[in-house]
């Protein structure tokens, strides 16, 4: 949950971009761990394998920092299989517990945090990655600018026909004086084009 009473310590400064992750795949329920006491949306197992990702190629320790890491996700997407797997299961009457909290769009961001022992604030936006990721940046800069994380993870999951694509980076403030560029984030919304012969 964001931290609303925080006060500001100082001006937005361009964050840099110091990991990265993704997992592309046309096989979701492959990636999907659910068990007797845990159930997730298929996009959230992809989103929290993506997130992995991003943090063992980050040369900061992030689950040192846990309660200091953030998580936005976003996807169109979202939890819409396991949604329709309770409408379609209604009418039996027979319903799960456990896939009600998995079909809370929320996580999508949620799941990768509980993995990864990240306590910052959370958002899940709900829209194409393109469009949503102005908003994104805008978030982690205002978190790290106000005290409320040290680090944000901006997640975004794509699909393109049969093939869904998770792609993670870890955003901070720049960690030396010397000039960082703006992160490119572009990547994060890139098509999906996985090769038929990807083990993934």
């Amino acid at each position: 949950m964001s931290d609303l009473h925080a006060k500001p310590t100082g001006k937005c400064r361009p964050l840099a971009a110091t990991g990265y992750g993704e997992v592309l795949t046309t096989t979701l329920a492959e990636h999907t761990h659910n068990g007797s006491s845990l159930f997730a949306d298929p996009v959230a197992w992809l989103m929290a394998e993506a997130v992995a990702r991003a943090v063992e190629d980050c040369p900061a320790d992030l689950a040192a920092a846990g309660d200091h890491v953030a998580m936005i996700a976003i996807s169109d997407v979202c939890t819409l299989d396991t949604m329709r797997t309770i409408a379609r299961a209604t009418p039996r009457g027979r319903l799960s517990p456990l896939k009600f909290a998995g079909a809370n769009p929320g996580s999508v961001a949620g799941l990768p945090c509980i993995r990864g022992g990240f306590r910052g604030p959370t958002l899940t936006l709900s829209m194409p990655p393109e469009a949503a990721l102005p908003a994104a940046l805008a978030m982690a800069e205002g978190w790290i600018a106000r005290g409320s994380a040290r680090f944000v993870l901006v997640g975004a999951h794509r699909v393109d026909g049969d093939a869904h694509g998770a792609r993670a980076c870890v955003l901070q403030s720049p960690p030396t004086a010397k000039p960082y560029p703006e992160p490119d984030l572009k990547r994060l919304t890139a098509p999906v084009h996985v090769p038929a012969d990807a083990a993934l």
